[in-house]
């Protein structure tokens, strides 16, 4: 069997991904023909040439039309729907997906449309595709006040959306360090969410830093730029703090120069716990079976560290009991 054949039938678990950043084409043009937003384009063919951009502003007018057409629960039911069309096709079996919701309240959504849809996204990802999704509720830090604690108040509240695992923190990271958002952490992990925040992706170590001592972290998203500091990529390493690493994208966001110059190999060669993610999947056009693909072709990940990397991701997962167990079999099936 080729490593493609090899890598398509492998069950695979994500841990990092946007629902907000999954819109791809036919989905991204549904939507916004229903509340009738003008794209500029005629056609989702047409929309799929804005996909193709050239640095940071045309990712975020992209990311913009994509949150303007989440309006409603039946958007937010349909937005999931089709990204775990999108997984069960990878044979993805757990995703944990990323989601803002004080972009969505800032915006005028009805925080009852929004609790809705994912509900009803997730409970269809689950029964028509065998898909179960897990929420990360990220707090947007350009955005968000930090001593509003609007994201982690309303997920310890009594609307919270259902299957929330995790309290992240994603936006720009630089004069907004993780030390800022320190106490809603603290709430967070006091109600038993885990604290997942992005850090390293475009800040130096001191970020990882901060948000491994600040907001005791469980995982890092993204947290390249660890190898800026050998002390605190041994530090990973003996602790085992599993890094949610995106190679496509960095290299899209200008933050590596190329898949081939990335650090995946390195950080996997110093011991430091990798899992492999796509991040925006349709905006930066690819899939976790690219990323598996690329790590083997291009930093010489065999099967068996693909396996490795599934194996990390689910133990580094906060999927229910059940689903971890039979995961887990379907690993133990799989000859490397």
């Amino acid at each position: 069997m080729d490593i493609g054949e090899w890598i398509q039938g492998l069950p695979k678990v994500e841990l990092h991904l946007h629902l907000e950043g999954s819109l791809r084409p036919a989905t991204l043009f549904a939507l916004a023909r229903r509340h009738g937003v003008d794209l500029g384009v005629g056609s989702a063919e047409q929309l799929g040439d804005l996909y193709r951009f050239d640095g940071f502003d045309d990712f975020a007018w992209l990311f913009l039309a994509g949150l303007d057409v989440l309006r409603g629960a039946e958007d937010f039911a349909d937005a999931t729907l089709a990204l775990a069309a999108e997984l069960a096709a990878q044979n993805v079996r757990y995703a944990e997906v990323t989601t803002t919701p004080f972009q969505h309240h800032r915006r005028g959504v009805a925080l009852e449309e929004y609790v809705a849809g994912l509900d009803e996204g997730r409970r269809r990802a689950r029964d028509e595709h065998g898909v179960e999704i897990g929420w990360i509720c990220d707090i947007s830090r350009e955005t968000e006040a930090p001593d509003s604690h609007f994201t982690v108040d309303f997920l310890l509240g009594r609307t919270a959306p259902q299957g929330v695992v995790g309290l992240g923190l994603g936006g720009v990271e630089h004069g907004f360090p993780p030390e800022m958002f320190a106490s809603s952490f603290a709430k967070a992990k006091a109600g038993g969410l885990a604290s997942l925040p992005h850090a390293g992706e475009t800040a130096g170590p001191e970020s990882i830093w901060g948000a491994l001592r600040s907001l005791k972290a469980d995982r890092i998203g993204h947290g390249i730029r660890c190898v800026d500091d050998p002390a605190l990529v041994a530090w990973l390493a003996e602790r085992r703090i599993p890094l949610e690493v995106a190679p496509t994208s960095n290299v899209v966001l200008k933050l590596v120069k190329d898949l081939e110059s990335h650090m995946l190999g390195e950080l996997a060669r110093a011991g430091v716990v990798v899992t492999i993610n796509t991040d925006d999947p349709a905006y930066f056009q690819t899939t976790l079976n690219a990323e598996l693909r690329a790590a083997h072709d291009l930093h010489g990940f065999t099967r068996q560290a693909l396996l490795d990397v599934q194996d990390a991701a689910l133990q580094a997962s906060y999927a229910p009991a059940e689903i971890r167990s039979a995961v887990r079999r379907e690993l133990d099936q799989i000859a490397p």
